[in-house]
């Protein structure tokens, strides 16, 4: 009889991705439950066929095993019940890393740009008949949605650092595409963030393989048996761009192996980050035996995934939408870098939902100087975490004010209905309007456009 695994809050991304690839590598029935509230996930599972309840305890009696969201606790009333009839409970990490074992596992880790690059990588690993099963961060078109169940050897796995959760992965592939301090309701410092990467990297056997940011300075601290490839644009890195030209939303660029000129690469997604994230996919899929004309081709190909940098459209003035999920100082720059380099003639209107009261508060600073590349930046209140006890006293209010004191054309506007007004009301052909953040901003776009 085949194993039935009950997902507790399975409209989330990763649960959602995990529920759908069970069904092959564990040849499982799968169940899950929820919250009512709709979810971008909602139609990914109904074309898996997986169905959908509400929370009831009732839910996991005929289970086999339990996969739990970490949003959720031994309290939740489905949990609970497991537990009293001593069915399993894994974690969303406990289980990905169950599932990872069974495959030679390829991690893509980093503070920013996980899921792009792996998307970027599935798609080439794709295209090139290896056929890995994938678990992506965001719905990708090219991969067919968040997640993909192979038949080839390879797992290939967007893994988080939150609460060391990827330290339940043991990889023969891993890519670290920067480190950076994030997550300030967990770690302590910067130096606890390297501790947690550096104890990944351990975990990569000799005769696995490491690829990291040859410009990340904290790259340094790594320790690890397997053998280390570096990406980037400077000189030293071992996968390199150079004559790199930028036109709108594309680049093109040589690529070069060692020093050796091997191709050019055309690129159709903007900003520098993504040229990054891209050499780092030429790093991997080379190591795997991939030819770079294959590489190469088929990230030009490459059309990005939701939420970063996402054309949402245009409103009925001209003024166009786009949606990315930057949440963090440094995406941020880099994102409104990349937009000022594809839309030099628009004024970039940035409207930024904090993520969080403990990184806001945190890396208030840090967010204060991170818009200089915006023309005016409205400030919305902050997308709290149910995750987060403490009281802050930080809010969007003093935020707004520190990015005014940068030279900045910057307001607080608190909520998503009162920013759309604002914005109908002022916008003009020329603007470009750019949601910011990791909470549900993107729902500003979806209201001008429509």
């Amino acid at each position: 009889m085949a194993l039935h695994i009950h997902f507790v809050g399975i409209k989330g991304t990763g649960m959602s991705a995990l529920a759908q690839i069970s069904t092959q590598i564990e040849g499982a029935t799968i169940t899950g439950s929820d919250v009512e509230e709709s979810f971008y996930t909602d139609s990914i599972l109904e074309r898996a066929n997986i169905p959908v309840l509400g929370f009831s305890p009732k839910n996991v009696e005929n289970a086999d095993l339990v996969v739990t969201s970490a949003a959720y606790t031994h309290l939740h009333p489905e949990i609970s019940r497991a537990r009293d009839l001593n069915i399993p409970v894994l974690t969303y990490p406990q289980y990905l890393g169950r599932l990872l074992s069974q495959k030679r596992g390829i991690c893509i880790s980093g503070t920013h740009g996980k899921t792009t690059t792996t998307a970027m990588i599935g798609l080439v690993m794709l295209q090139a008949g290896l056929d890995p099963s994938i678990v992506v961060g965001s719905d990708v078109p090219s991969i067919g949605g968040n997640a993909h169940s192979g038949k080839g050897e390879f797992f290939l796995a967007e893994s988080c650092e939150y609460r060391r959760h990827f330290l339940n992965y043991s990889p023969e592939h891993l890519v670290i595409t920067n480190i950076e301090f994030d997550h300030p309701d967990y770690f302590n410092d910067l130096d606890d963030v390297i501790l947690a990467f550096s104890e990944l990297a351990k975990k990569v056997p000799a005769h696995g393989h490491i690829y990291v940011w040859d410009e990340d300075p904290n790259r340094k601290s790594l320790i690890s048996d397997a053998p280390i490839t570096t990406f980037g644009l400077s000189e030293s890195a071992d996968i390199r761009a150079t004559e790199i030209v930028v036109q709108d939303e594309q680049s093109s660029m040589k690529i070069l192996l060692k020093g050796q000129y091997v191709g050019d690469l055309n690129l159709h997604v903007a900003g520098r980050h993504n040229i990054i994230n891209a050499l780092a996919t030429i790093a991997l899929c080379h190591e795997l035996g991939i030819s770079i004309e294959v590489i190469l081709f088929h990230l030009s190909l490459f059309n990005g995934t939701k939420r970063r940098f996402e054309h949402i459209g245009s409103n009925k003035n001209g003024a166009l939408i786009v949606d990315d999920y930057a949440h963090h100082p440094t995406e941020i720059r880099m994102t409104l870098e990349g937009a000022r380099l594809s839309f030099p003639d628009r004024r970039i209107r940035a409207i930024f939902q904090p993520h969080t009261f403990s990184r806001t508060e945190k890396l208030l600073q840090e967010f204060s100087q991170a818009f200089q590349g915006a023309d005016e930046v409205v400030v919305a209140d902050i997308f709290a975490s149910a995750r987060e006890q403490d009281h802050y006293t930080v809010s969007s209010v003093t935020l707004a004010e520190l990015i005014l004191k940068q030279g900045i054309q910057a307001r607080y506007i608190g909520t998503l209905e009162d920013i759309e007004v604002y914005l109908s009301d002022t916008l003009s052909p020329k603007d470009l309007v750019l949601t910011l953040g990791a909470g549900d901003i993107y729902k500003v776009g979806l209201g001008i456009v429509s």
